[in-house]
C-alpha cells in the first residue's frame, strides 16, 4: 500500500548527492553541451545554503572553477614538532582554497536557470541498476533513470585487513590586528602541537593582513570530543601564533575517510563519484582535484558505450602506495609527524605534489620513496602483499 502512495518520476540522468562531485558534474556537463537534451534530477536532502567546508588543493595552471578560488599562496612551509621550519620548493605549484558556499551559490545560480534540471530535496534510501535502467527510492518518491551518478557516502563493510583512518578537522576563521604572517605564505602542515591522538597538525592560511584560517587536523581511527578540538585550536593560536586578542568569524568541522578499501566505481548504469567512487586519495584525504579529473574522464567518454564510462586516473600502483602508507601509520613505529617532515625535508615539494596527484612514473616515484626511512615501508609492503593473498 505504501509504494502506491509514492510519486513516480522518470529522468535520463539522476544525480544522487548535491555536493562537490554531483554539482560539479552536472554544471560541467551542461556547460560542455553534453546533457542539454537530457532530463536531469538532482536528489539531495540539503539545500546547500551554508558554508560548510573549505576545499584546498595544490595546482599548476588553470583548473575547473578557477574563478571561485578566493585565495592563492605561492610560498609554502612545513613545521616539525620541535619547531624546525621547512620552506618548500614548490616548483610552480601554488596552494589554493575555495569556499563551499561560493561554489554552491555559483553552480546553483546556473543550474536553477536550466529548464531540464529538477531539484528534489529528499534523502536517498536506495539505488539499484540493471543493464537497461536504474531506480532510486526516497521516502516519498520512486525515480527511474537511464543513468545514476551517485556521491552519497556510506562507510563500506570492511574486512579485518582494511585500513580505515579518519581525517577529522575543525577549522576557524579568525580576525586579529596581531596577525603578522606573510599573506602569501601558507603553513601547509604545522606539527607544533601534541601528537597523543595520532598524526596531528595545523593548517594556517592567511586570508588577509588581519584574517587567518586555522584548521586543526588529525589522522586517527576515532574522533575527539568537540571541546578537545576547541582547546587545541585555542592553545595553538595563543602559544604558537602568539595572538592574544582575536575574533572567531567562522567555524567548520569535517570527517574524511582515509582508507585502502577498493571502492567500486560502477554497477551497470550506476557510476559512483566523489569519496564513494574512490576520489578521495587514501594517503592524504584530498578530494577536489581527483573529483575534477574523474568528471573530465566521464565527459570525454560521454555518451557511454557498454556502460563503461571511464578509466581510473589513480592507478593500482598509487593505490598500493596509499595502502602501504596507511599501514605504516597504523604500525606507529614511524610517527606521522616525523614521516611527513622527512618527506618534505628530503624531497622537493613539486615531486611530492605530482606523486600525490598520481601523475608520477616509477622513476619519478624514487624521489619520494628514497626520502623516507625504508624499513617501516618494507614491513608495511610485506603486510599489504600478504593480505592480498
Amino acid at each position: 500500500m505504501e509504494s502506491n502512495l509514492k510519486k513516480e518520476l522518470d529522468c535520463d540522468i539522476l544525480i544522487c548527492g548535491a555536493g562537490l562531485a554531483g554539482l560539479s558534474l552536472t554544471y560541467r556537463a551542461l556547460k560542455a553541451n553534453k546533457w542539454r537534451d537530457a532530463k536531469i534530477i538532482i536528489l539531495d536532502n540539503s539545500g546547500k545554503r551554508q558554508n560548510d567546508k573549505t576545499w584546498s588543493f595544490w595546482k599548476t595552471g588553470e583548473v575547473p572553477f578557477e574563478e571561485l578560488i578566493y585565495k592563492t599562496w605561492h610560498n609554502l612551509s612545513v613545521f616539525s614538532n620541535s619547531g624546525e621550519k621547512i620552506s618548500l620548493k614548490s616548483g610552480g605549484y601554488s596552494y589554493n582554497s575555495i569556499n563551499s558556499l561560493d561554489f554552491y551559490q555559483y553552480v546553483l545560480a546556473f543550474l536553477e536557470t536550466q529548464t531540464n534540471v529538477q531539484f528534489l530535496h529528499e534523502e536517498v534510501l536506495s539505488i539499484d541498476s540493471t543493464e537497461q535502467s536504474c531506480i532510486a527510492r526516497t521516502s516519498t518518491s520512486t525515480i527511474r533513470a537511464s543513468y545514476i551518478f551517485n556521491s552519497v557516502y556510506q562507510q563500506p563493510e570492511l574486512n579485518k585487513h582494511t585500513q580505515y583512518f579518519l581525517q577529522h578537522f575543525k577549522g576557524v576563521v579568525i580576525k586579529s590586528a596581531e596577525i603578522s604572517m606573510n599573506t602569501d605564505e601558507a603553513f601547509l602542515m604545522d606539527f607544533r602541537t601534541g601528537q597523543d591522538h595520532g598524526t596531528t597538525f595545523f593548517y594556517s592560511l592567511p586570508i588577509s593582513a588581519d584574517k587567518l584560517f586555522v584548521e586543526y587536523t588529525l589522522f586517527s581511527k576515532s574522533l575527539l570530543n568537540q571541546e578537545d578540538y576547541d582547546v587545541a585550536i585555542q592553545q595553538y593560536i595563543k602559544n604558537v601564533l602568539k595572538l592574544s586578542e582575536y575574533e572567531v568569524l567562522h567555524t567548520e568541522f569535517g570527517v574524511i575517510p582515509m582508507t585502502d578499501y577498493q571502492f567500486k566505481r560502477t554497477k551497470n548504469r550506476i557510476t559512483n563519484i566523489g569519496t564513494i567512487g574512490g576520489d578521495t586519495r587514501g594517503a592524504t584525504g584530498y578530494t577536489f582535484t581527483n573529483v575534477q579529473k574523474t568528471i573530465t574522464k566521464i565527459l570525454e567518454a560521454w555518451p557511454p558505450e557498454k556502460n563503461n564510462l571511464l578509466k581510473e586516473h589513480i592507478s593500482k600502483k598509487h593505490k598500493m602506495y596509499d595502502a602501504i602508507l596507511l599501514n605504516v601509520l597504523d604500525d606507529k613505529q614511524y610517527p606521522g609527524h616525523k614521516l611527513f617532515c622527512d618527506l618534505f625535508k628530503n624531497t622537493e615539494a613539486n615531486h611530492i605534489f605530482k606523486f600525490l596527484d598520481a601523475e608520477t612514473s616509477i622513476i619519478e616515484d624514487r624521489h619520494v620513496i628514497f626520502s623516507l626511512d625504508p624499513f617501516p615501508f618494507l614491513k608495511a609492503l610485506n603486510t599489504v602483499l600478504r593480505n592480498k593473498i
